[in-house]
């Protein structure tokens, strides 16, 4: 027998948000417990699993009264999968079959959430992230992904159900962005390798001990798209700014700013590589990925052209998002306005992705790969 629908959505909401907190505590507890003789508390490990919640959420915390907005993207990744789970299990436990069953689900789900990420950030009183806005921003987030996923599991929205032109300008976005991070991808990976005597040296200096380094290791990670975004600002040339009035780019000069010493920084290049001034023609490739896949999907000519304009549009607007997202400060003086410009980002590879698809898609129809 399906469950109700408001059961369904309370059980996958609160669910979600348990789980996905628990994840990171697990994680902050097993820290302390590598570090017996250490002065922290459990309760204050707590409160480190609920900041970098809170900050998956979107939510900036306040350390040591400092307001940390730049924000670790990848902590974001666990409530999400979490929601994303616990919403396909609700569409199937309650048999959605209508539009406004799901919404149901996805709008109970949304609230149960809400009061938990509420509980959480009232506990934790230190990080300074008041409730009401913790249960605004993760409610309104969850019933967002709920919806969409509860929708597609009750075959409610489907991908051929859109306008065959809009599936080619997702299709055309999705190619041209995915060729952009795996050139970002491999380009941090390369600056890792390459400064990995440095990363070393810094960790020992560090000297953190074993629950230290785990820690500093879930932080990276955390920080790892934050990173992969940063490499893209570099590789399409709008750079990264790094302090107050300090930029990181293939057209910059060489920056003696000192950083905080963490790993993922230690790989910004202190002066542009050989040949760097290249690097913006990545976006161009990636426009010719964008402009070869609507030739596979028949578009070619003047329509083809539209459609590539309009997928480096969207590609613009996505990078100047994600910019966003993966810009902020850590509150100091010199810290703040860190991260590329979501402006420049936004316009510039909009522009490098468009010439690309253009170059391919506005040949004539019988010059199409088809």
């Amino acid at each position: 027998t399906p469950l109700p629908l408001v059961v369904s959505g309370v059980v996958a909401g609160a669910a979600a948000a348990v789980l996905s907190f628990l994840a990171l505590a697990v994680v902050a507890l097993g820290a302390w417990m590598l570090d017996p003789t250490g002065t922290q508390e459990w309760s204050g490990m707590l409160e480190v699993a609920s900041g970098a919640w809170l900050a998956g959420l979107g939510l900036p915390p306040t350390i040591d009264g400092v307001s940390i907005t730049l924000l670790p993207l990848g902590f974001a990744l666990v409530p999400a999968v979490a929601v994303y789970g616990a919403s396909r299990w609700a569409a199937d436990a309650s048999a959605v079959a209508r539009r406004s069953e799901g919404l149901v689900v996805a709008v109970t789900a949304g609230f149960a959430f809400a009061a938990v990420a509420a509980v959480i950030a009232s506990l934790a009183r230190s990080l300074a992230v008041p409730a009401v806005e913790a249960a605004l921003v993760s409610g309104t987030a969850t019933f967002l992904l709920s919806g969409l996923v509860v929708m597609c599991r009750a075959r409610l929205i489907r991908w051929h159900g859109l306008a065959a032109s809009a599936r080619h300008v997702m299709g055309a976005t999705a190619v041209a962005l995915a060729v952009l991070v795996l050139v970002a991808a491999a380009t941090l990976a390369i600056a890792v390798i390459a400064n990995i005597d440095e990363i070393t040296s810094l960790l020992v200096a560090l000297d953190m001990g074993v629950s230290g380094v785990l820690l500093l290791a879930v932080l990276t990670l955390g920080y790892l798209p934050n990173a992969i975004i940063w490499a893209m600002a570099y590789i399409l040339g709008p750079g990264v700014s790094i302090s107050v009035g300090v930029t990181v780019s293939p057209y910059a000069e060489p920056s003696t700013t000192t950083l905080p010493g963490f790993p993922l920084l230690a790989v910004l290049p202190s002066g542009a590589p050989a040949g760097a001034v290249l690097l913006p023609l990545a976006g161009v490739v990636a426009g010719i990925f964008a402009g070869v896949y609507l030739r596979r999907c028949g578009q070619a000519a003047l329509r083809g052209a539209g459609l590539a304009v309009i997928a480096a549009v969207v590609s613009g607007v996505v990078l100047a998002s994600v910019a966003w997202l993966a810009s902020g400060s850590l509150g100091t003086t010199t810290l703040q306005g860190l991260g590329p410009s979501p402006i420049a980002l936004g316009l510039i590879g909009s522009a490098l992705v468009g010439l690309g698809a253009l170059a391919v898609a506005a040949w004539p129809a019988r010059y199409a790969d088809d």
